[in-house]
C-alpha cells in the first residue's frame, strides 16, 4: 500500500528526518512515535503532500508518488491535521469538502458520501450544527469524517486524540479500529504509548539516525530509555501490553502530558506519554 524508501528533510539545511524507511500494507495501523522535535508531523505532511522531501521515494499502490498528478494523489491520500479548524459552516458542508478534488459541483452522490461518512463517525445528529459550536472532541470526529469522504485509501492522522477527554479519546480510538477493519490504512502519530498499543499493529519509532519498525515486539523497555530517558515497566494483562512508569522514577507529569524530572527520588506509576509530549507543536512552521 505504502512504501517509504530512504525519506530524508532539512529545514533551513538542519536536518529533521534522517533515512527513514518502512512500509504499511493494507487495513495497517502504523503509529508514529518518536522524541520532540524528531519529524513525526513533518513525516506525516510530507506524505499528505503538503511538504516535499529532498531525498527518499513514496511510493502508494506500487506507484512513485511523484507519477501521480495532484488531483489524483488526493484522492487517494486523506490528511487529518493537530486541532483541525472550520470556517464556520456547519458540520455536512466541513464534510463535503473531503470530496472537493472528486467534484466541481457537488452531485446526488456527493451529498450522500457525505451523510454516510457523518454517520460512520456517529455525528447524524450534529450535521446541521456550525462548526463553531463543537467541543473539541466533535470537531475531531468531523474531521475524521471529512478525510472518510473523500474514499481515500491511506489516511494520515496527525496526533487524533490530543485535547480530547477520556470518551471522546476512546470514541476516536474505536473508530480507527473500524477503519482498518474495512480496509482503510492509517498511519497515526501518537504521545500516549498505551493508545498506540491499543490501535496500532506497526510501530514506526524515529530517531536520529532513522526508524526502528516492526510489531508491539519492538516497544521494549530498552528502547524507551535509549529514545526518551524514560525507565519504563512493560506489564501483560490478558494478553494485553501496557507501559507504566518505573516507581523509582524521579518526576511527574504535567497536566499536558509533559514529564518533569525531579533531583530528588519520587515516582509514580501513570499510563505513559513519551517524555517529550507536545511534541509537534514546537514551530508555527511546521510542529516540528
Amino acid at each position: 500500500m505504502l512504501t517509504v524508501k530512504n525519506l530524508s528533510f532539512s529545514y533551513d539545511k538542519k536536518p529533521i528526518l534522517q533515512d527513514v524507511s518502512f512500509t504499511l500494507e493494507k487495513g495497517e495501523v502504523g503509529v508514529l512515535l518518536g522524541a520532540n522535535g524528531i519529524g513525526k508531523s513533518t513525516l506525516i505532511k510530507i506524505l499528505a503532500g503538503v511538504l516535499k522531501n529532498k531525498s527518499g521515494e513514496i511510493e502508494l499502490l506500487g506507484k512513485n508518488s511523484t507519477a501521480y498528478k495532484k488531483g489524483e494523489y488526493a484522492r487517494l491520500v486523506s490528511y487529518v491535521p493537530q486541532n483541525p479548524t472550520f470556517s464556520g459552516a456547519s458540520v455536512l458542508d466541513a464534510v463535503l469538502i473531503g470530496r472537493l478534488p472528486l467534484f466541481t459541483a457537488p452531485s446526488k452522490k456527493d451529498f450522500e458520501r457525505a451523510y454516510q461518512a457523518i454517520e460512520n463517525v456517529g455525528i447524524s445528529h450534529l450535521a446541521m450544527k456550525n462548526t463553531q459550536k463543537l467541543s473539541g472532541g466533535e470537531k475531531q470526529k468531523v474531521a475524521i469524517a471529512r478525510a472518510l469522504c473523500g474514499d481515500a485509501d491511506l489516511l494520515l492522522l496527525d496526533e487524533p486524540t490530543s485535547d480530547l477527554d477520556i470518551k471522546s479519546r476512546y470514541d476516536v480510538l474505536g473508530m480507527m479500529r473500524e477503519l482498518s477493519k474495512i480496509g482503510k490504512t492509517l498511519l497515526i502519530t501518537m504521545h500516549d504509548v498505551n493508545d498506540a498499543l491499543e490501535i496500532g499493529n506497526k510501530f514506526i519509532v524515529l530517531s536520529q539516525s532513522g526508524a526502528i519498525v516492526g510489531d508491539k515486539n519492538i516497544l521494549t523497555e530498552e528502547l524507551f530509555h535509549d529514545i526518551f530517558g524514560l525507565h519504563l515497566v512493560k506489564a501483560e494483562h490478558g494478553g494485553h501490553a501496557h507501559f507504566h512508569l518505573n516507581e523509582h522514577s524521579h518526576g511527574h507529569f504535567h497536566a499536558d502530558g509533559s514529564y518533569h524530572k525531579h533531583d530528588h527520588p519520587h515516582g509514580e506509576k501513570s499510563h505513559v506519554h513519551d517524555e517529550n509530549s507536545s511534541d509537534d507543536h514546537e514551530t508555527d512552521r511546521d510542529g516540528e
